[in-house]
């Protein structure tokens, strides 16, 4: 270990009482859709303390509106802002972005046996909700750049730290930033990964689908045509469609999930009386978008599929079905595993951890998509654990890991930017 990292390193063991510290107060703001002001301006004055240049500003809907790939049902970002950080480096190195969402899902129904907004520290863990999607790991971007500049070593590169809203509901707030023109060579973006490198992440789209029928008595049901069968060809088709693409889409870094591009059928709505032959069904869901495919690509063979149902049937033909999309999108990306940012990032978590680096797809959908198709920048997800744990009840994130995580993001800034 060269002494530049040792000296990192110490600084970073000097820092972790910090990096706990700062996990618990960023999971004590109740970062919802909407409400995530506080927490935002919070982690802009952190970063204003380690001498970055802050930007801290509300996504106008009028501009963002104006990209291809931007859609949400906001009226404005109001209460919701982005905030981008940057440390100029002293030139001649590569820039680095660490950048996360600071909004979080609702704690849901399930029984917590602790408040989810508590930051409890107990047994190694940090409970509650966004502990581990991803306060921890805004934290451990935070603290890896405050411990290499507490070194006393000089970047070369530049460092970029943003946090995003609407990660949760679409991946409006990383929109925003590409669409502000911030660019970098490389960017992690510390998901609870479990230590693993997502080098390739899935994207999705929601679908509805209005289905025509028409109505009767139920005593004289062969008068009407019911919409709810109608329908039923519709998702049976679907579901054939999801396993012919679990083959034609097969990808190595996906050999974890038995259906690593999920397409589900999530709600259906249909008829308002036991005897009223239903005139309309509507169906909604999810369709998995792989990394090498556009969301474009995606929604074409979705409403061929469609198509191609209501021609073979009689009634659909004449009436066809509506397909309407939500406003929720996630793009999918991947970043190639011999790239120099992949290469980097897997030699320092073989360093930190003794084990050889896991190159994974990531299942759940997040910024990194957008950032590589839209912002020209290579990015990978890499954080502590667990995965497994977020949206759940009683939602933690593992110190040890994510000291790790810490360790692992302070040596590739070193590494990758430069320092004197």
């Amino acid at each position: 270990m060269s002494s530049r990292q040792e000296k990192v390193l110490s600084s970073l063991e000097k820092n972790k009482d910090e990096l706990i510290a700062t996990t618990r107060e960023l999971v004590a703001f109740p970062s919802l859709f909407g409400q995530e002001e506080a927490a935002q301006r919070y982690y802009a004055g952190k970063l204003q303390k380690l001498g970055a240049a802050v930007e801290v500003w509300e996504p106008d809907v009028a501009e963002m509106s104006r990209h291809p790939a931007y859609v949400s049902d906001r009226e404005s970002f109001a209460g919701s802002p982005v905030v981008v950080g940057t440390v100029k480096g002293s030139g001649g190195g590569r820039s680095m972005f660490l950048c996360g969402h600071m909004d979080v899902v609702p704690p849901g129904a399930g029984k917590w046996t602790v408040d989810p907004w508590s930051g409890l520290l107990q047994a190694g863990r940090i409970y509650g909700r966004g502990a581990a999607d991803m306060k921890g790991g805004l934290a451990a971007n935070y603290i890896a750049l405050k411990s290499v500049l507490d070194s006393g070593l000089k970047l070369q590169g530049d460092v970029l730290v943003g946090t995003t809203v609407d990660e949760e509901c679409g991946s409006t707030g990383a929109l925003a930033i590409a669409v502000r023109g911030y660019r970098a060579d490389g960017c992690i973006i510390p998901e609870p990964t479990g230590l693993e490198m997502n080098v390739a992440s899935t994207g999705s789209i929601w679908f509805r689908v209005k289905v025509p029928g028409k109505s009767a008595h139920a005593g004289m049901s062969y008068k009407g045509v019911n919409s709810i069968y109608k329908s039923m060809l519709l998702i049976e088709r679907l579901q054939e469609l999801e396993e012919t693409r679990r083959i034609r889409l097969m990808h190595p870094l996906y050999s974890n999930h038995p259906i690593p591009f999920c397409l589900n059928v999530n709600t259906i709505r249909a008829g308002n009386w036991p005897a009223i032959v239903p005139a309309e069904t509507v169906f909604e869901g999810r369709m998995g978008v792989s990394p090498d495919e556009s969301i474009e690509e995606v929604r074409k063979e979705f409403e061929d599929t469609i198509a191609a149902v209501a021609a073979s049937d009689t009634w659909l033909r004449e009436n066809p079905p509506v397909v309407e999309y939500m406003n929720c999108r996630w793009n999918s990306g991947s970043v190639e595993a011999e790239h120099p940012l992949s290469r980097l990032l897997q030699a320092k978590i073989a360093e930190v951890t003794g084990e050889p680096a896991k190159l994974t797809g990531m299942g759940p959908c997040s910024d990194s998509g957008t950032f590589i198709r839209y912002a020209a920048t290579p990015a990978i997800n890499f954080g502590p654990n667990s995965m497994a744990i977020a949206h759940q009840t009683d939602e933690y994130v593992d110190v040890e890991s994510l000291y790790s995580t810490a360790q692992i993001i302070a040596l590739v800034l070193l590494d990758w930017c430069g320092a004197e």
